[in-house]
C-alpha cells in the first residue's frame, strides 16, 4: 500500500491535533463519571478532512497508541484501563465516528449547516451512543438510564458541532 506524502502529512497533522486537544484538561460534570472534554474536536476534523481509509488509520493509530500506554488521551491518561472504564465506549465511538463522517462527507458538496447537522448527528447520536453502552457496561447500569445521563453532554456537543463545522467549511 502506498500513501502519498501530501496525505501522509494530513493524517500526521490532524493525529497531532487529537493529541494536543488532549492537553486541554476536561470539564467535570459531577454526576457522572465522564467529562465534557475537547479531544473530540480534533476526532470530528478527522471526518471531514480526510478520506474514510485516511480517517481509519489516523483515528485507529490515535486509539492504538492510546492502547499501549501512551498518555495521549484528555488528562493524561491511556492504557488499557481507559478502555475498559466508563470512557471506553466513547473510544470506540471515535473510530467509528471519524469514519463515517468520512464516508458521509465524501458524498456531496456541503453548505455550513448540512456540515453541521452531520457532526452533530455524528457527535452525539454515533459516539455519545457508544459512549452510553460502554458507560451502561462498566457501570452496572440501563441502557437508558446511562442515555439520559450522558444527554448532559450534548450542549458540549452541539457547541463543538458549530466550531467544527465552521473550522472545516473554512478550511474545504
Amino acid at each position: 500500500m502506498h500513501i502519498e506524502a501530501q496525505r501522509l502529512t494530513r493524517m500526521a497533522l490532524l493525529l497531532a491535533i487529537v493529541i494536543v486537544l488532549g492537553l486541554i484538561p476536561a470539564i467535570p460534570i459531577g454526576i457522572i463519571p465522564v467529562p465534557l472534554t475537547v479531544q473530540n474536536i480534533g476526532i470530528l476534523l478527522i471526518g471531514l478532512l480526510l478520506s474514510p481509509f485516511e480517517a481509519f488509520l489516523t483515528t485507529g493509530v490515535f486509539l492504538l497508541l492510546a492502547l499501549i500506554g501512551l498518555p495521549i488521551l484528555t488528562g493524561l491518561r491511556g492504557g488499557m484501563a481507559v478502555f475498559i472504564g466508563p470512557t471506553g465506549g466513547y473510544l470506540l465511538g471515535y473510530w467509528i465516528g471519524a469514519v463515517l463522517l468520512a464516508w458521509w462527507s465524501k458524498k456531496h458538496r456541503h453548505e455550513w449547516f448540512l456540515l453541521f447537522a452531520k457532526i452533530a448527528i455524528v457527535a452525539v447520536l454515533i459516539i455519545d451512543l457508544f459512549g452510553s453502552m460502554g458507560f451502561a457496561v462498566n457501570m452496572h447500569i440501563p441502557l437508558i438510564r446511562a442515555v439520559a445521563l450522558n444527554s448532559l453532554l450534548i450542549p458540549g456537543d452541539i457547541l463543538k458541532a458549530i466550531l467544527v463545522a465552521t473550522i472545516a467549511y473554512k478550511l474545504k
